[in-house]
């Protein structure tokens, strides 16, 4: 049997902190060459109370861009309003 000299195990370092300009994405919809439109609508789309599982069911293996396409001159911010209004109609169907 072993024996520690604590009941209780070492805390584990805390994560690092996000940067507080950078959306939070899903692990799962994470991807490196996102655009920020395409960073801007997936984090909006799980703050407005899509699972990412059902994201990803909406977005059938496509690019948040492919799928709903930016349009020219919109801002990340209306281009994620604009695209998550779009997939929660597209969730209902």
């Amino acid at each position: 049997m072993l024996t520690y000299d604590s009941p209780h195990p070492a805390p584990r370092d805390p994560p690092p902190a996000a940067a507080a300009d950078e959306p939070r994405t899903p692990f799962r919809l994470r991807h490196q060459s996102l655009s920020a439109h395409e960073r801007a609508a997936l984090a909006s789309a799980v703050d407005d109370g899509l699972m990412p599982d059902e994201v990803a069911g909406i977005l059938a293996g496509r690019r948040m861009g492919e799928a709903f396409p930016v349009r020219w001159g919109e801002s990340p911010e209306a281009y994620a309003a604009r695209a998550v209004s779009e997939m929660f109609v597209a969730y209902l169907r």
